[in-house]
């Protein structure tokens, strides 16, 4: 019994629906774009302030890229942690700066987050590497996070002129910050109207005047008495 041409055009179809889901999944893999990324200028669920960079990232692993300020801000994801592609967004959080304890001065603070098809990845995840470079990182500054609380120090960071680099396992508010002593401020600023110290030879200027006068007064007296014995 022949099949109709109706039920052919169906049988045709239907298999054009299954090669087309196929395919999508397919597509999921390497190379996938995921979508609802984050735009830049615009916000992120769950970060502070304002979206400057948005990276794809393959489960192979890559590096996201952000300038915030006057700081370069470099994400370096390992290959394997994640399972699928992700987005990497940095965001300038200014807004959200929180004074150094002992004063100081911030660099930069800024939020990073890891997104899947526009939803925050919720948890902890392995470590990515984080670097920040400026010309206002000394060899003194910390690498904070900004906490409802305040300022919490990350441990293990690499911290030198120019560049910290430190290692985050979930998504964070930072703050690199620079001290008043890493700055270079040590000294207190001059009392208007005071005299100043003086050294060297004004000092033994003043020595040998006194010394002379000394020995003149001890001369002038001796004489005296020697004209009292005589009288």
């Amino acid at each position: 019994m022949f099949m109709s041409m109706a039920a052919a055009g169906m049988c045709l179809m239907a298999l054009g629906g299954v090669a087309a889901s196929a395919g999508a999944a397919f597509g999921a893999g390497t190379g996938y774009t995921p979508g609802g990324a984050p735009a830049v200028g615009g916000t992120a669920t769950g970060l502070a302030g304002t979206v400057a960079s948005t990276t794809t990232i393959q489960p192979a692993g890559g590096q996201a890229t952000a300038t915030v300020g006057s700081a370069g801000i470099t994400v370096v994801v390992p290959a394997g942690a994640f399972t699928g592609a992700v987005q990497v967004v940095v965001t300038d959080a200014a807004a959200s700066v929180v004074v150094p304890p002992g004063g100081g001065t911030a660099v930069v603070t800024f939020g990073l987050g890891v997104f899947a098809n526009g939803v925050k990845v919720s948890g902890s995840f392995p470590a990515l590497t984080v670097t920040v470079t400026s010309p206002s990182i000394a060899a003194g500054s910390t690498v904070y996070l900004v906490t409802g609380t305040g300022l919490q120090s990350v441990s293990g960071s690499s911290v030198k002129a120019g560049s910290a680099t430190f290692t985050i396992t979930s998504d964070p508010t930072i703050e690199v910050a620079t001290t008043t002593a890493a700055a270079g401020v040590t000294s207190a600023a001059p009392i208007a109207g005071a005299t100043s110290g003086q050294t060297g030879r004004p000092v033994l200027l003043e020595g040998g005047i006194a010394a002379a006068l000394v020995l003149g007064g001890g001369l002038l007296l001796l004489a005296a008495r020697r004209r009292g014995r005589t009288t």
